[in-house]
């Protein structure tokens, strides 16, 4: 069982390019059945919509959590997801992930959403970090701090 890290995803950018995100990232894991998908409401953040885990290692059977770490920066999808708000201004979701946040997975579509800024904040209280996480295009700032003293 994870420890579970908090997340809060500020999302701010021109209004057509935060709907065309906000559509996108819609989704199923692709790991679920089509009689699961059809039982259940899409994430409306789903890691696999924005940045697939290729078909040879859905193929594979082994090594979707290392491609997942190594390209999510977190073993599993993200759970318990909200959509919080959904404006003209910027989206906010808010989801838990497994043991880290999902800094690599904002780093790898920065670039592809270069009008967008893409804030992280995020704890988890388990190992005793918090930070912030800032995305813009291809340049990437994160700030963890450890709360459980030096």
């Amino acid at each position: 069982m994870p420890n579970w890290c908090e997340n809060r995803l500020r999302i701010i950018g021109p209004e057509a390019d935060l709907k065309k995100f906000q559509q996108q990232a819609i989704g199923h894991a692709p790991w679920m059945s089509a009689a699961e998908q059809q039982t259940s409401q899409p994430s409306p953040l789903n890691f696999h919509s924005l940045l697939p885990v290729p078909a040879e290692v859905l193929n594979l059977g082994t090594g979707l959590e290392d491609w997942q770490v190594a390209h999510w920066g977190t073993k599993w999808e993200a759970a318990e997801v909200l959509l919080l708000d959904a404006s003209a201004t910027g989206l906010s979701y808010q989801f838990d992930t497994a043991w880290s946040p999902p800094i690599a997975l904002f780093k790898a579509i920065g670039p592809q959403w270069p009008t967008l800024t893409f804030r992280l904040n995020y704890e988890e209280l388990g190992c005793g970090f918090i930070g912030l996480c800032k995305v813009v295009g291809d340049n990437c700032v994160d700030e963890c701090f450890n709360i459980n003293g030096p």
